[in-house]
């Protein structure tokens, strides 16, 4: 079964989630680790995780920072059946969400596609060149 973990500081990794969940319904297949909120350490928040997994299960873990602790104690465990992608935001973590439908494991190759296809969605919105959303939906 493919799995995703979205592991950040404080409670990112559940803001994250939560606007998946109102975009796309709850999903059973993704779990969040909000490091250093609680008493219980990253370390064994990590373990945990590893513990709970299946012997065919494949990992996408999300974490919100390259050079942070939550993605540098994620690197260092070495999940089994692993692929990490670092720089959450929206955007990307709602593509790479819809990789967990289907029978295929995840590849490299389509992570790098999917990060490279989130980063056009990073930009600096000009006001003089904002168009009129009023017939726009929300979601």
């Amino acid at each position: 079964m493919k799995r995703m973990l979205i592991a950040a500081h404080a409670r990112f990794a559940d803001g994250l989630e939560s606007a998946l969940s109102l975009i796309m319904g709850k999903r059973e297949d993704i779990t969040c680790i909000n490091a250093f909120v609680t008493e219980t350490p990253l370390e064994k928040q990590i373990d945990d995780y590893a513990e709970s997994l299946g012997e065919g299960d494949q990992v996408l873990v999300i974490t919100d920072a390259f050079f942070g602790s939550v993605n540098q104690k994620i690197m260092g465990k070495r999940l089994k059946n692993s692929l990490i992608v670092t720089g959450a935001n929206l955007p990307l973590v709602l593509e790479l969400v819809t990789m967990l439908d289907g029978d295929a494991p995840i590849t490299a190759d389509q992570l790098k596609n999917t990060v490279a296809q989130a980063r056009e969605q990073l930009m600096v919105v000009e006001m003089e060149d904002a168009v009129d959303s009023s017939d726009d939906f929300d979601f």
